[in-house]
């Protein structure tokens, strides 16, 4: 009789398991990249947000504060430093721009020797979730 030569080829079965292998492969690329291009554009508006802090730290610092002249001059108070709403700046990425407010609280810490706290927060929104960002230094008269 005529021999049955035996068949190659993949069963229905094999071809779904491997479909479904295949499928959360490229699941997991895919959440994996948008994990991390989330991240990116997070960790870049964190350092934005942390760079409109310390700008407002460098403007406290030029303000006069001198104890030692006549009359005394104390310009490092909250009222000369409003709050005030920026732009995170993303470097030309083209995206929407992300508004924060910069808050800043001075406090007398210390009469003898003369010393002010200096906090100042950026707060800002990400994907629904408000972040902040703080700094705090101190400082002395005229420095």
């Amino acid at each position: 009789g005529p021999r049955k030569r035996p068949q190659a080829g993949l069963t229905l079965a094999e071809v779904v398991v491997a479909l479904s292998i295949t499928g959360l492969a490229v699941g997991g690329i895919v959440s994996g990249y948008t994990f991390c291009t989330s991240s990116a554009e997070k960790a870049a508006l964190t350092l934005a947000a942390n760079a409109r802090a310390m700008e407002r730290i460098e403007q406290t610092r030029c303000a006069k504060w001198d104890l030692s002249g006549w009359p005394e001059l104390d310009e490092l108070v909250s009222t000369n430093f409003p709050d005030r709403s920026v732009a995170l700046d993303l470097s030309g990425t083209g995206k929407e721009v992300t508004k924060a407010t910069v808050l800043t609280e001075i406090a007398l810490v210390s009469t003898n020797p003369p010393l002010k706290r200096i906090r100042v927060h950026c707060l800002w929104q990400f994907k629904g979730a408000m972040l902040t960002n703080t700094i705090e230094t101190y400082r002395a008269p005229d420095q």
